[in-house]
């Protein structure tokens, strides 16, 4: 089971940003209308939530992911291809054209570590000036080496949502994130069943969703809870079991 204290509040105001499935993502809609930048970590060849993101806000919009270069996209035809996937052949376009907007960036590099070709949350933090950032985190475990800096530098954060990954191993050190991020709410968690379960039938991954507490709107009697149905629909969603 997981620490009750992973459980998401009861909060008005919540939207749906990304895919229905994997890479999605609900959210606080005052969260995303108070940012004035968002720091998306990770890529690949899903930025449907920084498109959504970018029509419901104003917020200039920066993207890291060091993998998607050249040979990504070539080696992306060729499987696409292989699979017979004829629609995904102008997803290149579709990232040049999202990409090349003004106030719209990706840079090719990797966040962890200060160093060439890498970067720190503390480093992103002295660089840019804007006071209410929304965070993006989707570095397939990589994740690890940045929350300590996230909780030290969380007073410049609107929101934090990310994909958590080896749930097993890291389980203490989301707890003390978790606990670190005073002043945030869980307002989502979804086990991603993509990613298995370990012996005791708990997610291997789950994507969660932190707002600041001061950008929820009080839950409205009646009105459904927001859900998102399963990543992989062949198999059966991973039910979350709090202690």
């Amino acid at each position: 089971m997981l620490p009750a204290s992973w459980k998401s509040v009861e909060a008005g105001g919540l939207i749906r940003l990304g895919s229905e499935r994997d890479g999605g993502y609900i959210v606080s809609k005052r969260a995303v209308l108070a940012s004035r930048l968002l720091i998306g970590m990770g890529v690949n060849d899903d930025w449907q939530f920084e498109e959504e993101f970018r029509r419901l806000g104003d917020a200039r919009i920066v993207c890291f992911d060091h993998t998607v270069n050249f040979a990504f996209w070539a080696r992306y035809y060729v499987e696409q291809t292989l699979r017979l996937r004829w629609n995904r052949w102008t997803r290149y376009l579709g990232y040049r054209r999202f990409f090349g907007q003004s106030g719209v960036e990706h840079r090719r590099i990797r966040i962890g570590y200060d160093q060439p070709g890498g970067v720190s949350v503390a480093g992103l933090m002295r660089e840019f000036t804007e006071r209410d950032v929304f965070l993006k985190i989707d570095i397939e475990g990589s994740e690890y080496r940045i929350l300590d800096e996230i909780v030290a530098h969380r007073d410049r954060f609107t929101a934090v949502v990310m994909e958590l990954h080896d749930l097993d191993l890291h389980r203490d050190r989301i707890e003390r994130f978790i606990e670190g991020m005073s002043g945030f709410a869980i307002v989502f968690l979804h086990a991603n069943n993509f990613g298995g379960v370990d012996g005791q039938g708990d997610p291997l991954v789950v994507e969660i969703s932190l707002m600041r507490k001061d950008l929820l709107d009080p839950p409205v009697p009646g009105q459904p809870k927001l859900v998102l149905p399963a990543n992989d629909t062949r198999v059966p969603d991973i039910e979350l079991r709090f202690a």
